[in-house]
């Protein structure tokens, strides 16, 4: 089965071989990953159902496109673990709490603007996609799965309750472009998942990012 580890193996393979082939920023594609660290949050979602969301770390890679020194518009997608404790009503309809894990992935489309035309620039960017959560607490159901990559036996798994929701927010950071075509950035900015929780579900994220223009 192709994990997550593979696909940040294989990402880092395609980020150092597009360094072979060189270009500029402006009018340029680029390959990036990035890793990302975000605080924890409790989310209140009524009726004594609460979520206490510990920090986590995300890994995401994404591709863009330089119209102009200063202008990006890219699409991100992006992986996400962190335990939690959840409080809520069980099949049974009693409330319990208990230690879960929380499994999201995204989808996201990225516009950036770059301030200054050189090497060196700070820069904005916003963003707006589509989370797949899953709360990895049990639905009482179960289901048969199989694996598509190395055809191997099908076996049942037990099925959780998800959640598919929008999400946006915005970045603020900087950036360097070396002369080798790889840049880096470091950022720190808010993404928002649009969950049905009486406080906010905006989650503040550090974000460093590795990549390649070509």
């Amino acid at each position: 089965m192709m994990t997550f580890k593979k696909i940040v193996t294989s990402a880092f393979v395609v980020l150092l071989g597009t360094s072979l082939y060189a270009g500029n920023r402006n009018k340029s594609m680029e390959f990036y990953f990035t890793p990302q660290y975000i605080d924890g949050k409790n989310l209140d979602f009524g009726g004594e159902v609460k979520a206490d969301i510990d920090s986590s770390v995300s890994f995401g890679f994404g591709l863009g496109y330089n119209f102009t020194p200063n202008w990006n518009l890219g699409v991100l997608f992006s992986y996400a673990e962190a335990d939690y404790e959840a409080t809520y009503y069980d099949k049974n309809g009693d409330l319990d709490t208990n230690r879960h894990t929380l499994y999201t992935s995204s989808i996201n489309l990225v516009g950036t603007y770059n301030f200054m035309d050189g090497d060196f620039t700070p820069f904005v960017s916003g963003h707006i996609g589509y989370t797949h959560t899953n709360t990895g607490i049990s639905n009482g159901e179960y289901y048969w799965g199989c694996d598509p990559f190395y055809w191997g036996p099908c076996f049942p798994y037990e099925g959780a309750y998800t959640e598919n929701s929008m999400n946006y927010g915005g970045f603020v950071g900087v950036r360097y472009d070396f002369d080798n075509h790889f840049f880096i950035k470091g950022a720190v900015g808010v993404n928002v998942i649009d969950y049905n929780s009486q406080n906010s579900a905006d989650f503040t994220v550090y974000q460093i990012t590795l990549g390649s223009t070509f």
